[in-house]
């Protein structure tokens, strides 16, 4: 049986990834900064230097879903220092670190599956700056470590959602949630279990060809003129 790491997996996308990857017949391992259900790794992402020794500590990893993330959702002047390092530590430093540690047992095995959560936040402004700023380093990144392990065997790819249905929607700006509806196809925000199957898909069935994409799951959700 295939294990899985699921970052974040307390709640929103990364609670519905670990249950459709459990279905799915993986075995799930779930991480929060959290960690209160039964079964679920407690871990502060922030603690960049303790992640090589959490990964060695939990055996064989076939999967990687780089699910955490935070947004402080304040215009840039009145962004503190602290929420500055912490968001920049936890969106894009972590899962940086994260790979660089699984990465190491799946080049061995040269095998191996790495999903990130981007956002539509790369591709357009957004009014918490610098969670736009690390949606767009994991684009980034995702392409630079494909091309880095897919030699190795290894498939990394991310999936860009729009808006979904989770604790951080609800901190965004009314107004902006109702100029994002007003985009959609559908009229209505997506659910976790939406993007879940995409990762899914990709961590299941996937041929290897799709490696470094970027996977908009957003429903329409672009600026249009």
């Amino acid at each position: 049986m295939k294990t899985a790491l699921v970052t974040g997996a307390a709640r929103g996308i990364g609670l519905a990834t670990a249950d459709a990857l459990q279905k799915a017949g993986l075995r799930v391992l779930r991480l929060d900064v959290e960690g209160k259900r039964p079964g679920e790794i407690s871990y502060d992402l922030t603690d960049l230097a303790g992640i090589p020794k959490l990964i060695d500590s939990l055996g064989e990893i076939h999967v990687l879903v780089n699910n955490a993330g935070v947004q402080n959702a304040v215009p840039i002047d009145k962004y503190t220092e602290e929420q500055r390092k912490r968001i920049l530590r936890v969106n894009l430093e972590a899962p940086v670190e994260l790979i660089r540690a699984v990465s190491k047992q799946m080049i061995a095995r040269r095998e191996g599956r790495i999903v990130n959560l981007a956002s539509i936040a790369a591709w357009q402004p957004h009014p918490d700056l610098w969670y736009g700023i690390t949606k767009a380093g994991v684009v980034s990144m995702t392409k630079s470590f494909a091309s880095y392990l897919g030699r190795h065997g290894i498939q990394v790819n991310a999936v860009a959602p729009g808006p979904v249905d989770t604790e951080l929607l609800q901190r965004v700006d009314p107004a902006r949630r109702e100029g994002l509806l007003k985009l959609v196809y559908s009229g209505r925000v997506g659910r976790p279990e939406e993007i879940a199957a995409a990762i899914v898909w990709l961590v299941t069935a996937s041929p290897p060809l799709v490696n470094g994409s970027i996977l908009d799951i957003n429903d329409g959700t672009y600026p249009r003129a």
